[in-house]
């Protein structure tokens, strides 16, 4: 499978590396606002509002007719989330946010998930999540099987008693949002050809994706947002990571 993601020179590099303080920010900031009475809606208009306030363009907006920023998801939603005014956060839901940020032509993108209000009820499924994440972001090395990613990605989510998904991936990021390669959640070996070898220069848009059942997934009829199918839990950490000569450079620093 030939890489299409391939960052040619340092200028570049340093388009996406401003473009990924952005959105980190910008993720951050929106983290923040989550709390118990606010709307999936009012988080998606200050995330397009802060992105456009710093020279940047919400990279999902426009994408395949998306209409907004962010996609945003609570509980049992997984990803693809439309953001609604009628959709309220209460305490203790399970809250997603995912954005893309295009800065200078270049696109970084990350997602996070966190409890809303003060309990603490899903802290350890949350802490899963987030070490899988850190885990498979020390996998990155020019060389190394893309599949080493998910490798790891797998065995620190079932080791924490959850489900990786199979049905969606990770995947390459730069001058455009979906690039190559794929990053599944979960290895198989039948993946190793088209997955490939991780290259110097690559964007890496690794994406934790899990569930507290099981990995089945279904579509709502908006036609965007995914879900758990028994209902459960499910929860999104994504990171922006650059294969650089030496190791990892995470582009996308989201705060936990």
């Amino acid at each position: 499978m030939q890489i299409s993601n391939q960052i040619s020179n340092h200028e570049k590099f340093e388009i996406m590396q401003e473009g990924g303080k952005i959105a980190a920010y910008v993720l951050n900031e929106a983290m923040k606002r989550v709390a118990p009475g606010v709307t999936t809606f009012d988080l998606d208009k200050f995330i397009e509002s802060a992105i456009l306030t710093r020279d940047a363009t919400p990279a999902f907006k426009g994408y395949r007719g998306y209409k907004y920023a962010s996609c945003i998801n609570l509980n049992d939603g997984l990803v693809h989330g439309i953001p609604r005014a009628s959709e309220i956060i209460k305490e203790g839901d399970l809250v997603t946010i995912d954005l893309g940020v295009k800065f200078r032509g270049y696109i970084n993108d990350c997602a996070w998930t966190k409890e809303a209000g003060k309990s603490n009820f899903h802290r350890d499924f949350l802490k899963v999540g987030k070490n899988s994440l850190k885990k498979a972001i020390s996998e990155v090395k020019s060389g190394n099987d893309v599949l080493d990613i998910s490798r790891v990605m797998q065995e620190v989510i079932e080791k924490g008693g959850y489900n990786a998904v199979r049905d969606l991936t990770g995947h390459g990021v730069g001058s455009r949002l979906h690039e190559g390669p794929m990053i599944p959640c979960y290895y198989d070996p039948l993946y190793l050809a088209e997955s490939g070898k991780m290259k110097e220069g690559m964007g890496l848009a690794i994406e934790v994706m899990y569930t507290e059942g099981a990995f089945d997934l279904i579509s709502d009829r908006d036609g965007w947002t995914i879900r758990t199918k028994d209902g459960k839990i499910s929860a999104l950490f994504e990171e922006t990571v650059f294969v650089s000569p030496n190791g990892p450079i995470v582009l996308t620093k989201i705060d936990e």
